[in-house]
């Protein structure tokens, strides 16, 4: 479910634009696009898929994150905030092929830009903090360094569609679809891991025969 209604933008060509995916996702869901409303409910509806993993993985996370499950379950929460914000103040045209709009004041985008923020922090948090629950518990592991790794790939990401429009315009796109399958599959392995209990007691027990 997380995959699917995180990656609305599959459906691009419903806008019928060849370049749609060449500006930021939420250009498809912007004010002056047909079926903004498609992209958007797509966003609102991950949004509470995002909040109900949240909820769950309050203690669901515990076996294997101990005491960060909590933090790591704010972090997606404000994950969901974020997204919903981001539905909430779309932007007001296609900015990557509508100069005119881009270069008009806008309160609105001054808002979505900052929901998108938060959703970038929030993301770049969260993986951080599933990190930091593992190394509490087991130590500098190689499942630790990988999700070190895939925290400091989705900040680069992020970092880089932020600037992308200055530094290479119309990749900004191509950037945002890669973090975004990235972070909704990382999103789907938190929630299969709600249920994964029986590996973890099989790890414990193994610890504690291991202690006699």
């Amino acid at each position: 479910m997380t995959v699917v209604t995180y990656n609305s933008w599959l459906a691009w060509g419903l806008n019928g634009d060849p370049q749609a995916l060449s500006g930021y996702l939420s250009e498809l869901a912007a004010q002056d696009q047909p079926y903004q409303w498609f992209f958007r409910l797509g966003d609102l509806a991950a949004a509470v898929v995002f909040v109900v993993i949240a909820a769950l993985g309050r203690h669901g996370w515990s076996r294997w994150l101990g005491g960060r499950a909590p933090h790591v379950a704010v972090a997606l929460a404000l994950v969901a905030v974020g997204t919903a914000l981001d539905t909430l103040f779309n932007l007001p045209c296609a900015e990557s092929r509508d100069p005119v709009c881009a270069g008009t004041p806008s309160v609105i985008r001054h808002l979505h830009e900052a929901a998108s923020v938060l959703v970038s922090v929030a993301l770049v948090a969260m993986i951080a903090l599933v990190a930091l629950g593992m190394f509490e518990r087991d130590g500098w592991t190689g499942r630790v360094w990988a999700v070190v790794g895939f925290a400091v790939v989705v900040g680069a990401l992020l970092l880089f569609s932020a600037a992308a429009p200055a530094l290479a315009p119309g990749t900004q796109g191509a950037v945002q679809i890669i973090q975004v399958v990235a972070c909704s599959a990382w999103i789907a392995l938190l929630a299969w891991r709600l249920e994964d209990k029986g590996e973890d007691q099989k790890e414990e027990n193994g610890r504690r025969s291991a202690n006699h």
